[in-house]
């Protein structure tokens, strides 16, 4: 088998201004339809009594809020492609006319409605799975991460046959089939990751806000380097779409929310930069380790999540209030200073992802490792795995409450009590087989005097 060429990266040929001002209004359309249909969605659920009540559980908010705020959303981001479909005589690059995908439309609509159907009348997870299965089959089909991992893959073939020998090598087909495999990973694990991280006023709106932007910047720098002029064009508008969309939806949904964008909504983000990281990866392995670092917070807390229930024993799809964002408000945060602090995280981990754009492949590894290794001791340590017991806050017993049940306590301020040692009999006394002093362990009732 030849050596398998490698993509090399140029330096920038063309400015960001010539590559990003063509599709602005992309971002125009998009955040102005999400503002507008967000408080006319949020009608139509109070009408039909589509509405999420609390259970001071896992739901924090105080009153019933409505749902429908994703198909607010997903009418932005539906819109905000079609203005990219427009001619643009000025755009540097892609054809004039701009062709997004249909199938990664098509995708979009199935799991808006499998979504709206968890959101109405709720759907068992296996069920919600195999349609994001069925997702990424559809987004294969349109040629959308068919070689996605070609980039990552053909170096490694390259070095093994120079080291090894030319019999050395990965065949083309196993190279496929793990792209084929990645794709439906990155759906399945982006759609449940922005999922799960939906628990909490505005905070899955704005950390995919904070996400988009930075898979906006990745597409513009790659726009630059004019590698492929029609997929840049395409991941331009995509992140341009997603990105106003959630800008104009946010707004109502920040603490206290008057909607919620329901299953629907979150699946439809995570889709969304599943698509955008897809297409990201189909270039250089750098930007696809710069668009997973982007999206590590959904990745950190979706990942956190399994290994706790599973370390705990309990089913993988059991709901919990561990979260990252249920343990800040736990250890004393209020639910805005709790957004906050995520969003400054999401931003960090931007930032981190704009600085492997500009290193090496090699270095780029290395920096993606250190970073994910240093978050998985970091999550360790911060007891962020184990499930820590609930402990009663003792109060004065004059108090109207004198217990707070639910509250954590430090693992050093908790007095664990050993179990009794197991009671031993003289050899020399008998006991009555079935008697209850031969179980004095066991509560017994003592009869008044």
């Amino acid at each position: 088998m030849p050596n398998l060429p490698t993509v090399t990266t140029t330096m920038p040929v063309l400015p960001w201004d010539s590559v990003l001002a063509p599709h602005i209004y992309v971002f125009y359309v998009a955040f102005l339809l999400s503002f507008i249909f967000t408080p006319i969605m949020r009608s139509v659920a109070v009408y039909y009594g589509i509405i999420d009540h609390p259970d001071q559980v896992r739901k924090l908010h105080t009153a019933p809020v409505a749902y429908l705020g994703g198909v607010a959303v997903f009418i932005g981001w539906v819109a905000g492609l079609a203005m990219g479909q427009v001619h643009i005589p000025q755009a540097t690059i892609g054809s004039p006319h701009l062709q997004v995908k249909l199938n990664i439309v098509l995708g979009a609509i199935i799991i808006l409605v499998m979504g709206l159907w968890d959101d109405v009348k709720r759907i068992p997870p296996r069920h919600k799975i195999l349609g994001q299965v069925i997702t990424a089959i559809i987004l294969l089909k349109g040629g959308v991460g068919s070689h996605c991992l070609d980039p990552l893959l053909n170096p490694i073939n390259n070095h093994l046959q120079n080291v090894l020998g030319p019999h050395f090598y990965l065949p083309h087909p196993i190279i496929d089939i793990l792209s084929w495999s990645f794709v439906v990973c990155m759906v399945v694990g982006c759609c449940n990751a922005t999922n799960l991280m939906d628990g909490l006023d505005g905070l899955c709106g704005g950390v995919t806000a904070v996400i988009a932007a930075g898979f906006l910047f990745l597409a513009v720098q790659l726009a630059m380097l004019s590698l492929e002029p029609d997929w840049d064009a395409v991941r331009i508008v995509l992140a341009l779409s997603l990105l106003g969309a959630v800008l104009g939806f946010v707004p109502y949904n920040f603490n206290p929310a008057s909607i919620f964008m329901g299953d629907a909504g979150s699946m439809f983000l995570g889709y969304s930069c599943a698509t955008l990281i897809i297409l990201l990866a189909q270039e250089q392995s750098k930007w696809l380790l710069a668009a997973l670092v982007m999206f590590a917070l959904p990745i950190l807390d979706t990942t956190l999540a399994f290994v706790r229930r599973w370390v705990n024993r309990r089913p993988l799809f059991s709901a919990d209030k561990y979260h990252l964002h249920h343990q800040l408000v736990a250890r004393g945060l209020s639910i805005r200073k709790t957004v906050v602090v995520m969003y400054g995280l999401a931003i960090g981990f931007c930032l981190l992802g704009m600085l492997i754009a500009y290193m090496r492949t090699r270095y780029a590894i290395a920096f993606y490792l250190v970073i994910f290794g240093s978050l998985i001791v970091a999550a360790y340590k911060m007891g962020l795995v184990h499930e820590k017991a609930r402990a009663a806050k003792p109060k004065p017993l004059g108090s109207i409450d004198a217990v707070i049940p639910g509250t954590v306590n430090p693992e050093s301020s908790v007095m664990e009590l050993p179990d009794p040692p197991p009671h031993t009999w003289p050899e020399n006394l008998a006991v009555p087989a079935g008697s209850k002093s031969d179980r004095p362990f066991e509560d017994q009732t003592i009869a008044p005097q």
